[in-house]
């Protein structure tokens, strides 16, 4: 593990400890392909409203789906002097958060990000 992902685990652990509605996530090949995958879909039925935010609307276009070698799927960005996606996965994120699908249940949603 590289020392700023321990970083942000420790932060995360840190964090969930005095508050309990913070919930570390790691980011694997499979959560970061649902994650996508949702975002997409709430985006593709209207149920999504984004800011008009040049720099967030990049960094979704800045993801890529690429299929690795193993025939796993992977969603990732290049990294730039403004980060790796870090919006777009934040807000991907919080998508997931407010459909209840941590908790195992799934609801529908109607998001809205005020930027």
């Amino acid at each position: 593990m590289r020392a700023t992902e321990r970083s942000a685990v420790n932060l995360a652990e840190n964090l969930s400890r005095d508050y309990p509605q913070v919930i570390p996530e790691a980011f694997s090949n499979e959560s970061k392909e649902r994650w996508a995958t949702d975002f997409k879909i709430l985006l593709q039925r209207r149920d999504i409203i984004l800011p008009r935010d040049r720099e967030l609307v990049g960094q979704i276009h800045s993801i890529k789906k690429r299929v690795l070698p193993s025939g796993k799927v992977s969603f990732d960005a290049e990294r730039t002097n403004k980060g790796h996606a870090d919006r777009f996965w934040a807000v991907a994120l919080a998508c997931q958060k407010e459909r209840g699908t941590d908790k195992g249940r799934e609801t529908e949603i109607g998001v809205r990000v005020v930027g």
